[in-house]
């Protein structure tokens, strides 16, 4: 069993890029593998891990059992970084309120997939959105339960992802994790692609614009387009802040808004709860062990510079 591939497990969450994080990643695959990294298409691993999971019942698996998977998931090419990414892997969508609490079974789920390969390095990495636009979004996207049901008795105002990240922490001590908001990753996708795929961030990739092409105007993404390829010399840091200021002035509101009509829910529970991810956001960027991916500024003068 070769125990140098590190596993890189992408949790969603989901309703946020909705698995471009794949389709962004594999458009570069010759320069993935160059540097030893793999991003499998999704339908044929996502199959044998649920399946492994399935036949462990919560078991460690053997040796034999590790190579067997190992090889579905990479076949004969060399590895040293193996990405999987799957909204489902904490939770089904439909039962991220299981138990009335909000992703009940995350540290649980997690460690599975952490034991699968034990001897491994495992990282996770995690979008997260504020529940206000989140909550309406995934219970949209399921039409296996009622509100009611889909809830579960959970209160609004106890619902942080601090929370989760903490208990898939301590679930998974050895484990890093990065964190960035899915409203900023029109502007930092590339940084999110790179620190996924473990490259330098000197690298550039070809699917850097595909979160804030869904968003802007056709004219927007043709000016985006020419405006950086017409100034290569950028800092990363400056080619976010055009991404900023591009999808400031390109934006479209019918892309991305949708009314929220949930039992219960007024303009206040919106609010309130925008409130909440808006402090929690400050937590988790504050928690150890945890790489939050967020929009950088230029350093005043006498600042360090960022090499990112």
């Amino acid at each position: 069993m070769d125990t140098d591939i590190t596993f890189v497990y992408h949790l969603g969450a989901p309703q946020t890029d909705n698995d471009q994080i794949i389709w962004s990643i594999r458009k570069d695959s010759e320069l993935m593998a160059e540097h030893g990294t793999l991003m499998p298409r999704p339908k044929g691993y996502r199959l044998h891990i649920s399946n492994m999971i399935a036949e462990l019942d919560g078991e460690i698996p053997s040796v034999v059992d590790q190579e067997t998977l190992l090889g579905a998931l990479i076949k004969r090419q060399k590895v040293s970084r193996l990405l999987l990414s799957d909204s489902k892997y904490m939770a089904d969508p439909s039962w991220i309120f299981i138990n009335g609490v909000f992703y009940d079974n995350a540290e649980r789920n997690t460690a599975i997939l952490r034991n699968l390969f034990p001897e491994n390095p495992t990282e996770f990495f995690l979008g997260i959105a504020n529940p206000a636009s989140f909550i309406p979004a995934v219970f949209k996207a399921q039409n296996n339960k009622s509100y009611e049901n889909f809830i579960a008795g959970t209160d609004l105002a106890t619902i942080r992802w601090s929370d989760v990240i903490s208990r898939i922490q301590q679930a998974n001590p050895d484990c890093p994790i990065t964190v960035w908001c899915n409203e900023d990753t029109p502007v930092i996708w590339p940084r999110v692609l790179r620190n996924f795929a473990g490259l330098d961030s000197k690298i550039r990739l070809q699917g850097e614009l595909d979160i804030i092409n869904g968003i802007i105007s056709e004219e927007g993404k043709r000016l985006l387009v020419k405006y950086l390829d017409d100034r290569p010399k950028l800092t990363e840091i400056q080619r976010e802040q055009v991404r900023a200021v591009f999808l400031e002035k390109f934006f479209l509101h019918h892309a991305v808004e949708e009314e929220i009509d949930l039992p219960g829910w007024t303009e206040e529970t919106v609010e309130a709860l925008t409130a909440i991810y808006e402090d929690d956001i400050k937590r988790i960027a504050e928690m150890p062990e945890v790489t939050f991916l967020a929009p950088k500024r230029e350093p005043d003068a006498g600042e360090p510079k960022d090499k990112d």
